[in-house]
């Protein structure tokens, strides 16, 4: 029988993965709209998500909530500025 090398801990591959790109989206709002209304869109027309705009949005990593927070704009472009972490 071979011996088997041991097997890393979690610790050991943290380096390796920390700098691996995770996709993150945040979602504003969310509504539905019977299709008439989705093809009479055009430039200028406005949807409404129903959520108030003083609501927390959620950043999503890797499909799941990681956190809720606020949109900020650092330098022209928008941000995501973290006031409560979600529970694992």
């Amino acid at each position: 029988m071979e011996p088997t090398s041991p097997k890393p801990s979690e610790l050991d591959l943290l380096p390796q993965v920390a700098n691996m790109p995770l996709p993150a989206h945040v979602i504003l709002g969310r509504t539905t709209l019977p299709l008439k209304e989705v093809c009479r869109l055009a430039v200028g027309s406005v949807v409404e998500f129903g959520q108030s705009a003083s609501q927390p949005a959620d950043l999503f990593v890797k499909g799941k909530v990681l956190a809720r927070g606020e949109l900020v704009v650092l330098e022209g472009n928008y941000g995501f500025k973290v006031t409560e972490l979600c529970p694992k």
